[in-house]
């Protein structure tokens, strides 16, 4: 009961393994932390109770949920109405661990509730799926509920806590197939994600809140598997970690979609470092970059893919705003130097070539796009048709 006791909110960026208890809309749910299902069973068969004898709007009280049906299922819940019929009372009640309301509950279904549960706070949590909002100014249309509820299924889920509104809690939620709800929704076209119609209208530079770039942490004296994405000489050269960019291969198709649901680049915003991303039509996809240097104001601009290490000349037309989704993961590629004489037996060409892969390893950090990171080159150990890399160097600081 301690535990319970102290349960009065979950803290921002908590996770916590729930049920859902009741849900109308994506704006609109109840949870109940799965670690108190053997309380909630042992009150819902509880035996001893007390005939209430006065009862007022506001009071916590205990009712038989499945009186209706000739069963018995006690909860608590707190009076909302109190209805008088010929004499007969009955009363609307609100079940606190739950999220709904229950109307005209008998008052001989009622009892009253125990010093000891009463002192209990409410189990359950009304909440509000963060980064999620309507298609339509309107809400949420009935067929955007039922795939809601679809998706969340009647497994336990996973809610991170992201922030909190009065009364509400603003939360993602994972389904038991560890699949993000709110991006579900986005993608079957049920609903939009990271910012709502009206904000995007006044304020399509994400709302005024700078964004970054998320990089990998490298550590020195660290061996990493590696393909190359571009360059022309070992002084300057992107890598990316192989196991790195299988991931981006397999999620590149959910990052072209949130980036090409975002609003276009204004002309008024083509400035360097801002984020955006960049529609390469070869291609049909999008990818991550930031505005390097404007060529010709309000209309082009060479942009730095991040993800590849390369700059390309992109129109304004073919820029959207950076969408949040497309800056969960890390920058991609690896920015690198190495010694000229580490070059390959078989030819620098071929060690430049996109795809190729060997080893690096870290002998000292860089800084993000503006300093390389300087690395030391070996040939893949079990790979006997691999060229060799001459011995290493120690280089110059």
């Amino acid at each position: 009961m301690e535990e319970i006791e102290s349960a009065v909110e979950l803290d921002t960026e908590s996770v916590h393994l729930v049920e859902i208890t009741h849900y109308l809309n994506p704006y609109d749910f109840y949870v109940r932390p799965t670690k108190y299902k053997s309380i909630i069973q042992e009150w819902e068969s509880m035996i001893t109770k007390t005939k209430a004898t006065s009862l007022n709007v506001q009071d916590l009280v205990i009712f038989n949920l499945d009186y209706s049906r000739g069963g018995c299922k006690y909860i608590r819940g707190r009076i909302t109405r109190i209805l008088k019929v010929d004499n007969n009372l009955s009363f609307d009640v609100f079940a606190i661990d739950y999220g709904f309301k229950e109307k005209s509950i008998p008052i001989e279904y009622i009892w009253e509730c125990s010093p000891e549960m009463a002192n209990i706070p409410p189990l359950a949590y009304n909440c509000r799926l963060a980064n999620c909002y309507p298609m339509e100014s309107e809400g949420f249309s009935s067929q955007t509920n039922d795939a809601f509820k679809e998706l969340v299924g009647s497994e336990p889920v996973k809610i991170k806590v992201m922030g909190k509104k009065p009364n509400k809690i603003l939360v993602d939620l994972i389904n038991s197939a560890e699949e993000d709800i709110a991006i579900l929704l986005a993608i079957d076209g049920y609903a939009t994600i990271g910012h709502s119609i009206e904000e995007m209208a006044k304020n399509p530079v994400i709302l005024g809140k700078r964004v970054f770039f998320d990089f990998k942490e490298l550590t020195i004296g660290e061996t990493l598997h590696v393909r190359v994405q571009s360059g022309d000489s070992l002084n300057a050269f992107y890598v990316a970690r192989v196991i790195d960019y299988d991931k981006y291969l397999r999620e590149i198709d959910i990052i072209s979609f949130f980036a090409g649901r975002e609003a276009s680049v204004l002309p008024q915003h083509l400035v360097e470092g801002k984020l955006v991303c960049v529609k390469v039509d070869s291609e049909n996809k999008y990818e991550r970059a930031f505005i390097k240097e404007v060529t010709k104001p309000k209309e082009r601009a060479i942009v730095h893919l991040v993800d590849w290490g390369v700059d390309e000349e992109f129109h304004v037309e073919k820029m959207n705003y950076m969408h949040p989704y497309c800056l969960r993961a890390p920058v991609l590629a690896i920015f690198c130097q190495s010694a000229e004489n580490q070059a390959w037996d078989n030819g620098l060409e071929r060690f430049l070539s996109p795809g190729y892969e060997f080893n690096i390893t870290i002998k000292s950090l860089g800084q993000h796009f503006k300093y390389p990171n300087k690395v030391d080159i070996s040939v893949l150990s079990n790979d006997d048709d691999e060229a060799i890399a001459l011995p290493d160097v120690v280089l110059d600081e």
